[in-house]
């Protein structure tokens, strides 16, 4: 990792959405949803980041692609903080960082058709000579990702699922992105077409040279797709390594959990579960401690008084836990 050059840098990302109360003389609470959330981006390659729902995955992301401004901390684009950009670099840096999102249908407007859709990309970042150069750049990304031109005039409900989400494909790759964060975006797919994208994702990604963020809570998609894969526990990174070596020797005590809970292959192998117990602790109000210290099987008292930070173990795994620092 140390030849490949970083195309984005999270560091010390803080984000926190306030709750206001139903009564008036209640005051507003503070959820968090990311707390001290810091890793690298490399060009090139694809960065998995898995957790449970609520663990603040999709806020992150969010957060990439400016739709959340982050309440602290810096996003850093090839060396410069994508929120103090302004003018021309502004607008290219939106350009190069695009998103695809969950759900395929409620990303495109039901009353528009696909063509509209991907050309209209293109006129908000003012690319293409004119309506006829701009309609035939929607073909060509249409018909890079499966489609063809029967299928430019079809509105969103005349597709198929898997049809509408390469359509929302198409439309961030007509405007040549760097960066595509994915949002669970086959999680709404039927499983027999979920394969058919993320190998499309895949093709794309060589032809291109694409970098993708993949968030998912599919552990075997995530495994298939990803160099690198974060682990995401309330906000938190907990653990971060190489796809292989995650799998194959997860540390922390919340992987370990996440990971034995993949179906084995064969019906006849025995895998041991690690169970967690308890609830999941609330993200409103102050937080103290390791945040899974109320479930984790080996949690210390330091446990409940301090909060682990990230710890290199060597070859790049990181790990934030106490069990590892000498």
């Amino acid at each position: 990792m140390e030849n490949k050059k970083v195309i984005m840098k999270v560091e010390n990302l803080h984000k926190d959405f306030v709750i206001h109360s139903k009564k008036l003389t209640e005051p507003k609470k503070l959820l968090h949803a990311l707390s001290d959330v810091s890793f690298e981006i490399y060009e090139g390659e694809t960065l998995g980041i898995i957790g449970e729902s609520g663990c603040g995955k999709s806020t992150l992301g969010r957060c990439l692609v400016q739709l959340h401004k982050p309440t602290s901390g810096t996003i850093t684009y090839k060396g410069k903080d994508i929120w103090s950009l302004t003018g021309e670099e502004h607008k290219k840096a939106r350009r190069n960082i695009q998103m695809i999102f969950q759900d395929p249908y409620s990303s495109l407007d039901p009353k528009k058709t696909a063509s509209y859709s991907v050309e209209e990309a293109m006129k908000v970042h003012g690319l293409g000579e004119n309506s006829r150069e701009r309609h035939q750049r929607a073909l060509e990304a249409l018909q890079e990702v499966g489609l063809d031109v029967q299928h430019m005039e079809r509105y969103p409900h005349e597709f198929s699922g898997g049809q509408r989400q390469r359509v929302n494909i198409a439309r961030a790759l007509s405007i040549s992105p760097k960066l595509i964060v994915c949002d669970e975006p086959v999680s709404a797919l039927d499983v027999s077409i979920q394969a058919q994208v993320i190998n499309l994702f895949k093709k794309i990604q060589q032809e291109r040279k694409l970098t993708y963020v993949f968030i998912s809570h599919d552990l075997g998609i995530v495994k298939y797709i990803s160099d690198r894969i974060i682990i995401m526990y309330l906000g938190r990174i907990v653990e971060t390594y190489t796809s292989e070596g995650l799998y194959d020797n997860p540390m922390h005590p919340y992987t370990q959990a996440l990971l034995s809970a993949i179906p084995p292959e064969s019906p006849f192998e025995k895998k041991e579960r690690v169970p967690l117990e308890g609830d999941i602790p609330s993200p409103i109000g102050q937080q103290i401690g390791c945040p899974l210290a109320g479930r984790c099987p080996k949690c210390m008292d330091r446990c409940r008084k301090e909060t682990p930070q990230l710890k290199d173990l060597g070859d790049h795994h990181l790990v934030a836990c106490f069990l590892y620092e000498s």
